[in-house]
């Protein structure tokens, strides 16, 4: 469903009563000294309906903690509500969403957005309003820094406004990654590239191509609609992969999301009887990229494999937080939406004035120890560091209950 400016308002004032319920604090003291301080308000941006949901979900869920825990903190100089705003994971929407968000002097940041392409639709928007945005997933290399590997005007940098960061490694650094894994791994013969045309997905594809070494590409990068088939009801991306495209191929990556990378999956295992690798990025690393294929003892047979710039390295204590509002475990950016929330947090409280433009400062210099890593941007928006892990689908029977995403270990 598009959503509308009347549609964000209804949309902010849920989220509102959702955070504030749980994170009342349980004397009549506390309740009086909360009621002393301001409150501001951060958004979250990202898919929280349609069929790349699970992310938006897991990454709200993440900064409510945040949010609970700082609003427990006795040392706090405010409060804090999250706004939810859901952009569905679509560019279309996501400009709505955005201006839905600056149009409220109460928000003071945004954590997210989720998927690069709506961080692209939106970002001068919240640009031009010197709104901060910390994604936890956004990892087009394009979004901060000129590419270009990338398509004839998408090339970037898109952050002129140098009010965007991201808390995990770009495809610039995940896609030569995954490049060189998959073809140590696979050793000899071919590989395709595949891509959904996503801005996310192309542009990991296309790190990727440039990775593997000339002799060892099957052709030119596979262009797949992305259908959102597991949505939809569409067929899906897995008819378009014919068994002469992987006619002498030893491994598939696929660059795209998970809602079809299950149908990608079936299409190549029980339709093309491909026995080879296969592979995605962190669009696909999700329980649901098991959850939606057909037959999960035949599909995961043989290697399928999924990266992320993204650690599953918490702590049992915060793992268990975090169930305990979200009603399941964490996934993937979980943990990084609980860092770009909590950075957001300490650099408001060092601030004598609490304002857009102040806090866009603050993040710029900020050193932050998070649970997943210490934090800190280089003058692009870009996190230190370049840690990627490696994970792989194992389990047991005939049922997608039986398998798991297990990490491998850096890349």
């Amino acid at each position: 469903m598009k959503l509308g400016m009347r549609n964000l308002g209804i949309v902010a004032s849920a989220g509102a009563m959702i955070v504030s319920t749980g994170f009342v604090l349980t004397t009549s003291a506390a309740n009086a000294a909360s009621s002393k301080l301001p409150t501001y308000e951060i958004g979250y941006e990202g898919p929280l309906s349609n069929g790349n949901a699970a992310t938006g979900l897991y990454e709200e869920y993440g900064t409510d903690l945040a949010a609970k825990q700082w609003n427990a903190n006795p040392k706090r100089h405010f409060n804090v509500r999250i706004v939810p705003g859901d952009d569905q994971g679509d560019p279309n929407i996501a400009p709505q969403v955005a201006t839905g968000f600056v149009l409220n002097p109460a928000i003071k940041a945004v954590v997210g957005p989720a998927f690069s392409g709506a961080t692209i639709a939106g970002i001068n928007i919240y640009g031009a309003n010197h709104m901060a945005e910390v994604s936890p997933s956004a990892t087009r290399v394009s979004i901060t820094v000129h590419d270009k590997t990338a398509a004839k005007g998408s090339q970037g940098p898109y952050n002129k406004y140098h009010n965007f960061f991201r808390v995990v490694a770009n495809d610039g650094v995940q896609g030569p990654a995954d490049g060189a894994y998959l073809a140590k791994v696979v050793k000899t013969g071919k590989i395709l590239v595949v891509s959904d045309t996503s801005t996310y997905g192309q542009g990991l594809a296309q790190q990727v191509y440039n990775a593997i070494p000339a002799a060892r590409r099957a052709g030119s990068i596979l262009n797949l609609p992305y259908s959102n088939a597991c949505t939809t009801g569409g067929t899906g991306t897995s008819d378009l992969i014919s068994s002469s495209l992987t006619a002498g191929v030893s491994a598939v990556f696929y660059g795209g999301y998970y809602c079809d990378f299950s149908q990608v999956i079936d299409g190549l295992r029980t339709t093309d009887s491909f026995t080879g690798t296969i592979m995605s990025g962190d669009g696909s690393d999700e329980p649901q990229s098991i959850s939606g294929v057909k037959s999960a003892q035949a599909d995961f047979a043989h290697p399928v494999l999924l990266t992320c710039a993204c650690s599953n390295s918490a702590s049992a204590s915060w793992n268990a937080a975090y169930k305990k509002i979200a009603k399941e475990a964490p996934g993937p950016y979980a943990a990084e939406s609980y860092d770009a929330t909590n950075l957001i947090l300490k650099v408001m409280q060092g601030l004598k004035s609490v304002t857009r433009t102040n806090i866009v400062k603050g993040i710029a210099k900020v050193s932050y120890k998070g649970i997943t890593k210490t934090i800190k941007f280089n003058a692009a928006g870009d996190v230190a560091g370049t840690a990627i892990f490696a994970n792989q689908v194992k389990g047991s029977g005939s049922g997608a209950s039986g398998y798991k995403i297990v990490q491998l270990g850096l890349e």
